[in-house]
This record gives C-alpha cells, sequence and structure tokens, in this order.
C-alpha cells in the first residue's frame, strides 16, 4: 500500500511540475509587469550567504540520501530498510536535522509573508480571483514553511519510536507516521525547488 502511494504521489507531483513550468508564465515576467504597474516588489531570493548556502547543500544531499536508503529498498525491491543501509539511514538523520535547523535561522526572515503574501493567500482560501503580482512569491514560501514543520514529525516519530514506553503497537504507528511524513517531506521539498527555479529564472 505504502509502495503504490508512494509511486502514484511521486509521479503526480512531477507531472504537476511539467505542466506548471509550461503553462503558467514565467515569474520573471509577473514581476515586471507588477514593477511596470507600479508595484515595486523587489526579490533577493530565499538563500543568500555562504552559511546559508551550505546549510541549503547539506540538507539536500543528506534529503536524498536519507530518502534512498529509506524508500529505495521498499519502493523497488519490496524489502525494508535493514543492515548497513539502516546504519547509514540512523547515521545521517541527525546532520539533516541540524542543517535544517540553520536554513530556519538563515532564511527565515526572507521567507516571511508580506502584505502582498498574505493578500494573495487570502484570496485564494476564499476562492476569489487573485493579481498575479499578489501570488507570485506565495508558493515557494508556503511550500518552504510546510517543509519545516513536517521536519518536526519527521524527527520525532523516529526519536520516540526508540523508547519501549510505546509498546509494540505504538512503534509500528510511529514508523507508519515517520514514513508518510518523509514522503510528505520530498514532495514538498520537490515542488519548493520547482518554485526557486522557476523565481530565478528569467
Amino acid at each position: 500500500m505504502f509502495s503504490t502511494i508512494s509511486w502514484v504521489s511521486l509521479g503526480l507531483v512531477l507531472a504537476g511540475i511539467v505542466i506548471h513550468w509550461f503553462v503558467l508564465p514565467s515569474p520573471r515576467l509577473v514581476k515586471r509587469e507588477a514593477v511596470g504597474a507600479g508595484g515595486d516588489r523587489p526579490w533577493s531570493g530565499c538563500c543568500g550567504g555562504k552559511l546559508s548556502t551550505l546549510a541549503c547543500a547539506v540538507a539536500l544531499g543528506s534529503l536524498v540520501i536519507l530518502f534512498v536508503t529509506g524508500f529505495g529498498g521498499r519502493l523497488l525491491l519490496g524489502e525494508q530498510i535493514h543492515g548497513y543501509t539502516l546504519m547509514m539511514h540512523v547515521g545521517l538523520a541527525p546532520v539533516f536535522v541540524i542543517s535544517a535547523g540553520v536554513v530556519v535561522i538563515a532564511w527565515s526572515h526572507r521567507c516571511r509573508l508580506n502584505e502582498y503574501d498574505r493578500r494573495g493567500l487570502v484570496s485564494l482560501l476564499c476562492l476569489k480571483k487573485t493579481a498575479p503580482a499578489d501570488t507570485v512569491d506565495l508558493g515557494w514560501k508556503l511550500t518552504f514553511w510546510l517543509a519545516l514543520a513536517l521536519v518536526v514529525p519527521v524527527s520525532l516519530s523516529m526519536m520516540l519510536g526508540m523508547f519501549q514506553i510505546f509498546g509494540t503497537h505504538g512503534q509500528e504507528l510511529l514508523i507508519s507516521l515517520h514514513q508518510y511524513t518523509s514522503l510528505a517531506l520530498t514532495l514538498v521539498i520537490m515542488i519548493h525547488i520547482h518554485f526557486v527555479i522557476r523565481r530565478q529564472c528569467k
């Protein structure tokens, strides 16, 4: 069941990214139109500085390895993680958590929602027509905060699962929670990277 959900969700996200890339207008074009209309909204990018760039590279690199070690055998061979793969997965997890913490400190100010973003978000939630200039930065900012929120259950579910106080059934639930939140985290980060790349493309 989990393998099917994983393949379907990965396929849907990749298909959505491809369609979004070719169908919707470039964010750069929307930005230029907004500036031309009198709405100057400078954008310096979500990441900046050597420390945040390094933290981003470490977080993404470790996430890729964690995904391969955690899901590779399950999706391709139908096997649970074990042996040296499990050791690598567990050993690299703290690196990802620490680098994610550095990303929070370095990027949170740049990824905060401004007046335009809040106005666009309210319009979307109310199913109202939104101006392109109000949603041009909304995607990568929301996926940034959603990814950071998902890091919490991903980390805690595995840490709490190491204690025997939850019993066998509780540990099974925690493992399932870890798997599904890890999958959700991977999908959200894929979407976030897509939005960031589109935002910087000319």
